[in-house]
């Protein structure tokens, strides 16, 4: 991500693995200085911590974001938020230059009423779908914010959502939405005929009480939050249960999940919503390390709410109570 019409932010940012505990005291703490030239992240020691100090903040918005939720970026390294709190869509460029707004409120073709959160997706050929929750139904746009064609309606029946949360799209297109109010997560074609559903309200392995993130690796395999069971499932593409994991155990608290995000090498990078904080594991849930403070109230990560990655390495973190978008070059 380029630099140009980003507003730097120093803050104090601590990396943990799964044993910071037994860290060397010699451990330096890397200071990093604004350059124009993208800097490498340190890597963390296997047994030990680094503070890193260096985050970009977006700040050049012509007027303010309000409960940002969703994030996607197209192929072109544009990104684009639900700013859910305002109902619409923003997009910016890759050097965070303002771009555009999709604004218009209301419940016609193109239009949006947001219940103040709702996801945002892209395919791989720059299609946007968009989590109109307010009025029961995703939205498919172009990436210049053309409208192409919308599906759903309020009820607990296929292809029917009460309060969709999530949404994501896999390597051929289908589309997946979580509903924390209809507690399956339904799998769409790409231009919404439904395909299947999967999960249920419960507590079982597979079922959810409050599903929120959803993302879908190279494999086809899903992954979802449920942020009132306080656990990430995985599923393989034909929605069947294969593992789960908890938040928080790395400090011995339980943490609530929200967003998820897979790199390229497969691992999941899961928020968690209460306390501030990004966890990464593997692709089966075995923890790596922990993006947070080492207090959790001075997090600077405020409600986390939605993940992406860009082209150069760089995670990019939706602040849903900070009303920003900040991003991070990790290890």
């Amino acid at each position: 991500m380029k630099r140009i019409g980003l507003f730097l932010v120093l803050t104090g940012i601590l990396i943990t693995s799964g044993c910071a505990a037994n860290a060397p005291a010699s451990t330096p703490t890397p200071k990093l200085v604004a350059t124009n030239t993208p800097l490498p992240s340190p890597t963390p020691e296997p047994h030990g911590s680094l503070a890193l100090e260096l985050a970009f903040e977006f700040n050049n918005t012509p007027d303010r974001l309000t409960a940002p939720y969703g994030i996607a970026l197209d192929s072109a390294g544009n990104i684009y938020i639900n700013d859910a709190g305002n109902s619409r869509v923003v997009v910016f460029d890759d050097a965070g230059k303002f771009l555009a707004k999709w604004d218009k409120e209301g419940s016609g073709d193109g239009e949006f009423k947001s219940l103040g959160f709702g996801g945002i997706a892209i395919d791989a050929n720059d299609n946007v779908f968009v989590v109109d929750n307010g009025n029961h139904r995703i939205q498919k746009f172009d990436k210049a914010g053309n409208f192409l064609l919308q599906w759903g309606s309020e009820g607990i029946e296929d292809s029917q959502f009460v309060r969709a949360i999530g949404i994501a799209t896999d390597k051929d297109g289908n589309v997946y939405v979580t509903d924390d109010g209809n507690p399956f997560v339904q799998k769409f074609d790409n231009n919404g005929k439904f395909i299947m559903k999967f999960g249920g309200g419960g507590v079982d392995d597979g079922q959810f009480r409050h599903a929120t993130g959803i993302a879908v690796d190279a494999q086809g395999n899903i992954f979802v939050a449920d942020y009132q069971n306080k656990r990430v499932q995985k599923f393989n593409n034909a929605g069947e249960f294969i593992t789960l994991w908890r938040m928080g155990t790395d400090v011995k608290i339980s943490g609530v999940p929200e967003a998820i995000a897979i790199d390229k090498q497969g691992r999941v990078y899961v928020t968690d919503y209460d306390f501030g904080r990004m966890q990464v594991f593997t692709n089966d849930g075995d923890f790596l390390w922990a993006l947070s403070s080492e207090k959790i109230m001075d997090s600077i990560l405020k409600r986390p709410v939605g993940l992406a990655f860009d082209a150069n390495g760089y995670i990019l973190i939706v602040n849903q109570s900070g009303n920003s978008v900040q991003a991070f070059n990790l290890p």
